[in-house]
């Protein structure tokens, strides 16, 4: 009797432990502990060392990639802020500006994780401290919690979301088709409810695939990009509650992006209508596909964080955010409720034109 229910105790514990390695993976961050430690000993970082943090779930996706842009980057970064080595490279990176970080993605990249991996080891025993006592187990069922608190929903414990990787690269987050990637140090400079609204905001993105139409938004780059906007603009109203200035500047501790972020926000109706009139061009085969993306991207920055929240805002202030919430998967409603709010607001509306164009290539993916 005693044997059964220690056999039975013993696959409890082998169940549980698979359960929570289905749902969080640290071994990025102690991989990058253990090469950070060895640097800042003045050791050498062995072969057998580097091939762990190259294998680790968290960067190994990167190290794979044609293009190791990425990855070289994470170890140059970790050479320039934990060894002092390139002393003028690491000026020259930390120099760069507003300006620049606006207009070339890689800049504020290699910006941001040498900054980020700079304030690591500022805060070194710290961070070793929150990664052995922090529960992420805890964590990231209070982030699923709050995304049905947001969304009004019931929690629908049927649904199996994506395993939580954490790293150490910018101060960001993302979700992937393999897993939701945190940055760690991020996470860890955060108060607990920063914590579970940023982690509910990609486990929005996660949530959302159930019911966003694959064959609308994978048809063409633009339905990608016009469902872009309703999906970031969603999941920063989880988030950013308190708007841009404030998150960018005092949450995510960058006050340079911050300016970036207001600036684009701000700028938002004009972007729009900037948006609207390239859209409507293309429509009438006045300008090619390849065109349309290559304006796409000159008018909207950061996969339509700001021109979306905008939206989203102003849809939220007009008293829709019901409406908003339960078509929160409907690119063409997300449009047709900013353009209601937008008419009471008295603030830039959609042309007609428009709006029927959007509904025209939507129709046949949302009822």
């Amino acid at each position: 009797m005693n044997k059964v229910i220690l056999l039975g105790l013993f696959f409890i514990c082998v169940q549980k432990n698979i359960l929570f390695a289905q749902t969080t993976d640290l071994t990025s961050v102690d991989e990058f502990l253990k090469v950070t430690s060895t640097l800042k000993e003045g050791k050498i970082i062995s072969d057998e060392l580097w091939t762990d943090f190259d294998n680790s779930t968290g960067y190994k996706k990167y190290v794979y990639l044609e293009n190791k842009f990425v990855i070289n980057t994470i170890k140059a970064s970790i050479n320039m802020a934990f060894v002092n080595s390139g002393l003028a490279k690491k000026d020259s990176v930390l120099s760069i500006s507003k300006e620049e970080m606006a207009e070339n993605r890689k800049l504020m990249f290699q910006k941001r994780i040498l900054t980020n991996y700079i304030d690591m080891k500022e805060n070194f025993d710290s961070i070793k401290s929150f990664r052995k006592n922090y529960d992420f187990e805890a964590f990231v069922e209070r982030s699923k919690q709050r995304l049905f608190s947001f969304l009004g929903k019931p929690i629908d414990t049927s649904f199996r979301f994506k395993a939580v990787y954490f790293n150490c690269m910018d101060a960001d987050g993302y979700n992937a088709e393999e897993a939701i990637y945190l940055d760690f140090n991020l996470i860890y400079r955060m108060t607990e409810k920063q914590r579970i609204n940023f982690l509910a905001h990609e486990f929005f993105h996660n949530y959302r695939e159930k019911y966003e139409n694959h064959d609308f938004n994978y048809k063409c780059d633009l339905n990608f990009g016009i469902d872009m906007i309703q999906n970031e603009g969603i999941a920063d109203m989880i988030d950013k509650t308190e708007g841009y200035k404030q998150y960018y500047t005092y949450v995510i501790k960058e006050p340079d992006l911050a300016e970036v972020m207001v600036r684009l926000h701000n700028q938002a109706p004009e972007d729009l209508e900037k948006l609207q009139n390239v859209i409507l061009k293309y429509s009438k085969n006045e300008i090619s596909e390849n065109k349309i993306i290559d304006e796409w991207i000159e008018i909207v920055k950061f996969n339509g964080h700001a021109i979306g929240f905008f939206m989203a805002n102003q849809i939220e202030k007009a008293g829709y955010e019901n409406e908003m919430l339960e078509t929160f998967y409907n690119p063409y409603e997300f449009f047709v409720l900013y353009n209601r709010a937008a008419k009471e607001l008295n603030i830039f509306q959609l042309s007609d034109e428009f709006m029927d164009y959007l509904r025209s290539i939507t129709k046949e993916y949302y009822r």
